[in-house]
């Protein structure tokens, strides 16, 4: 089989595997059933994956790394000297991920507890390295004596979670658009921090 049939195969493993894991739950989704969706003998599956834990920790590693990725485009494109711009940037790319990658946001959400305690522990640190991002963010908005909030860690897992829905809710074929949605919650977002009292 050529490298170029190899990584077509593993392309398509993932994508079933993604959709059956995310419908069926990764406990009812065995190895067999995969590779009968794509089309191969279930021994094949080997030289593509070296177990199903693997393939839900492929799926989870690429969803993180997508997220982060996007953060991390979106940078570019906001004012580094204003924090509450750096702020409107991230709740877009984040907001736009979890409309644009559903199944991938809800499979991260909900299955993240089947990875081994490696790969569970290094999915957890990618969301924790994430978060921090967010978290810098937010105490930048603070340090300008414009805004203050109740508690920073709360609002950030606030805003965090507000995000983090919509994979489970958004439509694309309803009234909203992904930029009009970003555009929603980047207002809601910044609404979070309540101008400083000292503040004129």
């Amino acid at each position: 089989m050529t490298r170029a049939r190899l990584d077509e195969t593993s392309a398509d493993i993932s994508r079933v595997a993604l959709e059956m894991f995310a419908t069926q739950g990764y406990d009812a989704t065995s190895i067999r059933d995969i590779a009968a969706a794509v089309g191969i003998r279930g021994p094949s599956m080997y030289h593509h994956f070296a177990s199903k834990e693997e393939i839900l920790w492929s799926l989870t590693e690429t969803a993180l790394k997508r997220l982060a990725s996007a953060w991390h485009t979106a940078r570019f494109y906001a004012n580094a000297d204003e924090p509450i711009s750096q702020l409107r940037a991230f709740v877009r790319a984040d907001v736009a991920f979890h409309a644009e990658h559903r199944t991938e946001a809800n499979l991260v959400n909900s299955q993240l507890k089947s990875l081994s305690p490696e790969h569970y522990a290094r999915a957890v640190e990618m969301r924790s390295e994430y978060e921090l991002e967010l978290t810098t963010i937010v105490r930048a908005c603070l340090a300008t004596g414009k805004y203050e909030v109740p508690d920073l860690r709360v609002t950030v897992f606030a805003i965090l979670q507000m995000t983090i829905a919509i994979a489970s809710w958004y439509d694309p074929v309803g009234p909203l658009g992904v930029s009009e949605l970003a555009s929603i919650y980047e207002e809601l977002a910044v609404k979070m921090l309540a101008p400083a009292k000292s503040s004129p």
